[in-house]
């Protein structure tokens, strides 16, 4: 009897999911992200109580990232222009979290996704992440600080790209230490390199609708944000 009370108890979690990405810009491809997760989470009867979007602010960088060209409060506010298309359109809860640039303010430090996470108040959340970070013999998740603890306080649900495989028996040992640990996969997918956007809009180009919301572009041409003269800061 007990035993049938903690699997309802179980179903009945509501989770947060915690998306950090740089947003330089945040794109279609990060949008198409936020919605396969709402329709992974109706698919496998997941209760969601929102979905946080945390730009990062002074990132420890892997070796395949570069820093963030452009400064804090524009790509913040890039990230809010996409949470409220989808609020409008989709009646998603999705908000915009500043909680690196308060950790940084507090602790005049850069930001580790296991300390981010620690300090998103929130129960039962859930990381979310791309599948290139559990693919080949040595995942690169296993360099992140604290990835056992990580995992064992969080969660993770992790999105399937084309093109990247991923370690099957690596994700089973994580469901070891956390059973909600979900792969996302066989959904709608778009792929966009953002260097190759940034080059694009440091031309003047317009991207294609599919790369990129109207929104976001005329923000990006309002505030001359990756005009060659510009610089990087974080204020």
């Amino acid at each position: 009897m007990a035993k049938k009370s903690v699997c309802k108890k179980n179903q009945q979690k509501s989770h947060t999911l915690v998306f950090g990405l740089t947003a330089d810009p945040i794109h279609q491809g990060h949008k198409q992200v936020i919605l396969n997760s709402f329709t992974f989470a109706k698919q496998q009867n997941l209760s969601l109580e929102k979905f946080l979007l945390v730009p990062t602010y002074q990132p420890n960088l892997i070796a395949d990232k570069q820093r963030p060209r452009t400064a804090f409060n524009h790509r913040l506010e890039m990230c809010e222009l996409v949470a409220n298309e989808i609020i409008k359109r989709y009646k998603y809860p999705v908000y915009v979290s500043d909680i690196e640039k308060q950790l940084f303010l507090k602790f005049n430090n850069k930001s580790f996704s296991f300390e981010t996470l620690q300090a998103i108040s929130a129960p039962h959340k859930l990381f979310v992440l791309s599948a290139d970070h559990f693919a080949g013999r040595w995942p690169k998740f296993r360099k992140w600080l604290n990835w056992k603890q990580l995992v064992e306080a969080n969660g993770l649900m992790i999105h399937q790209r084309p093109g990247h495989g991923i370690n099957h028996g690596f994700i089973n040992r994580l469901r070891d230490i956390n059973s909600d640990v979900f792969v996302v996969k066989d959904l709608p997918t778009i792929e966009i390199s953002s260097t190759l956007l940034r080059a694009e809009l440091i031309k003047h180009e317009k991207p294609d609708d599919s790369y990129l919301s109207e929104r976001v572009f005329k923000y990006i041409q309002k505030h001359s944000i990756y005009a060659k003269s510009v610089s990087s800061t974080n204020e």
